[in-house]
């Protein structure tokens, strides 16, 4: 043996049981799990010390971008707190670098630590009615999903034209079902006949609700549900009950969590804190966690530990804590383990073709009476009323405005008033604007968006913040929406700007992350694209008095 565990438990999910044990390690590969010691000779033995010992958790659905990290990067961060699988639909570096850029995630990922398997994006761009610099077509999706690393279509997004049964979708649905892959879905708001509807399609599973009434009902379709907990959305305490009512219907996912985010409360590790907390039994967290994942997605000698597996382990002090005590990946100490810095290429390290001096839009007169109003911990935004006739500003009744500018050299742009983020002065900027990446920005005064918005570009791609006068900017260079750096280095510019943002006013967790979403328009109910105002409920852009 090279490695041996011993005074530890073993979640056996077949018998829903946590077993006291041994597990014998040789060659990357799990050699023997027992009740009785095995024999030490040549081997490292470590002590569990009544700890549990799991297969490594499983992230069933992110979007890697939103750490701000390239995929080993982020395979480095997330191996730390125990995720050593990962499903990642990298819609966001499809929509600025097209198949080229999802082709350079996906060999870059092949460096991490763990294993991040591949959702093929489905919805690049996510409509028509944002400006995107890459596009997957049908014939670009069906090539994709023949690549081993890829276990489905990414989260059908386009609701209208999954519930009209649109051709390209439908088309795209039964390739991913004639290769054996699941098609993710995404369907925030819908019920009864709608809900229906949209998951006859063939549609398998959602990550788009937090309450416990939606994810039951999803869950009495048929369906697998994934509980979120990312940076900007959470899943309600009462809903983590489900996971003693369904314990085969659940997993995690994190969907979009910010580097920092990982660092200080964890990542699918701080589900497990969380559902311990609520009085979830260890055993059916543990399935969430670890079991479900890879079984719903096909992924062979993974989420169990029986000999034959593969050694991607994690071990914990209790089922409480959750505290990571030692990670082993493919057979080795993740300590271990080194990593090199990822090489950025041409494409993705020039993607911005915005021109300084900026103008900055003026919001149109027949959307002055309306404003995006934004909940902090929540992706959907309220439709917010406000007198016409004031101010593009007012930031004493927190009325502020967003600007959106497209990026890739067409030149459209827009504005429109917002509500939420409480800055009193300055303005906060990010190239990093789910899904098409267009630069976004929010702030108290023309001046100080302008001085944001040309600081990101400046950089190739990034975050700003200004107070008008002084400028902090996180360089992002690889399609300007993540950083090849060190994790703990970017991390710590990253506090910097949060904490410069903070001083601007702002009450948000996470200012940055909030603002990245205020341009995706499939999210209800207002968002901002660089062609106008769209109303997500209408799905149309934003006509007064309709």
């Amino acid at each position: 043996m090279d490695i041996i565990f011993q005074n530890v438990y073993i979640p056996d999910f077949r018998k829903n049981a946590l077993v006291p044990g041994y597990v014998g390690i040789q060659n990357g590969r799990i050699a023997a799990v027992s009740s009785t010691p095995l024999p030490e000779t040549d081997a490292v033995v470590i002590d569990g010390e009544t700890g549990i010992l799991a297969p490594g958790f499983m992230d069933a659905h992110v979007h890697i971008e939103s750490s701000l990290l390239t995929p080993a990067r982020f395979g480095e961060v997330v191996a730390r707190h125990g995720t050593l699988h990962a499903v990642a639909d990298c819609h966001e570096i499809a929509n600025v670098g097209g198949i080229r850029g999802l082709r350079w995630f996906m060999k870059d990922a092949e460096s991490a630590p763990g294993d991040i398997h591949f959702a093929v994006p489905s919805c690049v761009p996510a409509t028509p009615f944002a400006t995107s610099g890459g596009k997957l077509g049908l014939t670009e999706i069906a090539t994709l999903l023949n690549e081993p690393a890829v276990v489905s279509l990414g989260e059908l997004m386009n609701v209208p034209a999954v519930l009209n049964r649109d051709e390209t979708v439908m088309a795209m649905i039964q390739a991913a079902k004639e290769r054996g892959k699941r098609v993710n879905g995404h369907a925030p708001g819908l019920s009864g006949i709608e809900l229906r509807n949209y998951f006859s399609a063939g549609i398998e599973d959602d990550h788009e609700t937090s309450r416990y009434s939606e994810l039951t009902e999803r869950i009495k379709l048929g369906l697998y549900v994934f509980l979120r907990e990312g940076s900007a959305e959470h899943t309600e305490d009462d809903a983590y009950r489900i996971l003693d009512e369904f314990p085969d219907k659940i997993m995690f996912c994190t969907d979009d969590k910010a580097l920092n985010d990982i660092l200080a409360t964890g990542h699918i590790n701080f589900h497990l804190k969380k559902a311990a907390r609520l009085g979830v039994q260890p055993i059916n967290a543990l399935k969430a966690a670890c079991f479900n994942g890879p079984s719903y997605y096909g992924i062979a000698h993974a989420g169990e530990i029986r000999p034959g597996f593969r050694a991607d382990l994690v071990l914990f002090d209790n089922g409480k804590d959750y505290r990571v005590k030692q990670v082993i990946v493919k057979g080795k100490l993740l300590e271990d383990q080194t990593s090199t810095e990822p090489e950025i290429p041409p494409f993705l390290a020039a993607s911005i073709s915005l021109k300084t001096p900026v103008v900055v839009p003026e919001i149109s007169r027949n959307a002055r009476g309306i404003a995006i109003d934004v909940t902090d911990g929540s992706l959907i935004t309220g439709k917010l009323e406000v007198d016409g006739t004031l101010p593009e500003y007012v930031p004493e009744r927190d009325l502020l405005k967003l600007v959106v500018m497209e990026r890739y050299g067409h030149g459209s742009r827009a504005a429109c008033r917002i509500h939420g983020f409480g800055l009193k002065r300055g303005a906060i900027a990010s190239s990093l604007a789910h899904d098409c990446h267009n630069i976004i920005a929010v702030g108290t005064n023309d001046g100080a968006i302008r001085l944001a918005i040309e600081a990101v570009i400046t950089a190739n791609g990034g975050l700003s913040v200004t107070d008008g006068a002084n400028i902090r900017t996180v360089p992002l260079p690889v399609g300007g929406i993540v950083s090849n750096d060190n994790p703990d280095t970017l991390a710590v510019k990253l506090s910097k700007l949060t904490l410069q943002t903070q001083k601007l006013g702002t009450t948000l967790r996470s200012p940055h992350a909030t603002l990245s979403f205020m341009a995706l328009e499939v999210i209800p109910h207002l968002k901002l694209t660089d062609r106008g105002l769209f109303d997500v409920d209408t799905f149309r852009h934003f006509v007064p008095g309709c």
